[in-house]
């Protein structure tokens, strides 16, 4: 059982970074308040979620997000990259893997306040040659001294130059495989079947065949959230997103489990040509849902949600 937080000298819950230390251009969407070096690769990381949903406050008792569970990962490695491993500014972050692992019974929801969060982490260096640095990064979340999930994310760190290079060389490939332009006039999905009540949050719509399990991506490139600031592909928490609704919006025989996540990011998404969005049961695990993002022939990122979650709500996490 896990039931104390780990905490570091001083730990502030006080007010959140500067936007620049965690790749944001607005203070709001800032997660991050405080973090302390533990030993040389564990860090304590406080957290502030100002809302109750990664898009939006939906309010009325809602659950806490486990995306802004995953969003406040995302946040922590960049400035612990920058902060404590020497990283200068300007370097891409290029995602690989993730995943998250979160209460059956749901997080923590609105408390009249932004929600304090405590994480114990762990980097794990898995390349340190000049020019090149990957690492990989785990965390406990813990609220109230209970931990409520596990997530984790593997990336690799790029010099403006090298990260230059890789994009106009995938930019060219995409343009060779003569991938087309964008939709015209696309349908998005009613908000209520990718859980949302407004229309700006949605990023799925119609597909060519109504199988009810496949759907284009639709890109809201002004949404304040997923475009922050601007990017020359389409944001990996972006597709994470997309693949929550697709799973939410498929057509299935049960409602796939969105407290456990794994997915893999295998290529850059363009934002100028359509990519489609699948959502598909695995033959050999029944009760997980597989959502797939390809666009031309390139698979962009795949992810499964379901399976029970590793953790109660007593903090209990199963061996």
């Amino acid at each position: 059982m896990i039931t104390a937080a780990v905490s570091g000298p001083g730990l502030s819950f006080a007010r959140p970074l500067p936007p620049a230390k965690v790749h944001k251009a607005a203070a709001g969407e800032v997660l991050l308040s405080d973090t302390s070096r533990l030993s040389e690769h564990r860090f304590a990381v406080a957290a502030l979620w100002p809302r109750d949903r990664f898009l939006h406050h939906q309010g009325g008792g809602a659950p806490g997000d486990p995306l802004l569970l995953m969003e406040t990962v995302r946040q922590t490695l960049i400035h612990l990259s920058h902060t404590y491993y020497g990283i200068p500014p300007g370097h891409a972050f290029v995602l690989s893997t993730l995943y998250f692992d979160t209460d059956s019974q749901g997080l923590p929801g609105w408390r009249g306040g932004p929600l304090p969060v405590t994480l114990d982490v762990t980097c794990t260096p898995t390349a340190t040659a000049p020019r090149r640095f990957s690492m990989a990064l785990d965390a406990v979340m813990y609220v109230d001294g209970l931990a409520l999930g596990r997530a984790g994310m593997r990336w690799e760190v790029l010099d403006p130059r090298r990260y230059d290079l890789i994009r106009t060389r995938t930019m060219r490939v995409s343009a060779d495989r003569g991938t087309q332009g964008p939709l015209k006039n696309p349908r998005p999905l009613d908000p209520r079947d990718v859980g949302y009540a407004q229309p700006e949050h949605v990023l799925l719509a119609e597909g060519r065949e109504a199988t009810g399990r496949d759907w284009w991506l639709h890109l809201n490139r002004r949404h304040p959230v997923l475009f922050d600031h601007e990017s020359d592909h389409i944001p990996g928490m972006l597709l994470l997103e997309a693949f929550r609704q697709a799973a939410r919006a498929a057509e299935l025989p049960f409602r796939p489990s969105l407290s456990s996540v794994a997915a893999s990011y295998g290529a850059f998404g363009e934002l100028d040509s359509p990519v489609r969005i699948s959502a598909r049961l695995r033959e050999q695990q029944p009760a997980v849902v597989e959502v797939t993002a390809v666009q031309g022939a390139a698979v962009l990122a795949t992810a499964r949600f379901g399976g029970a979650s590793r953790f109660t709500s007593a903090g209990e996490v199963a061996s």
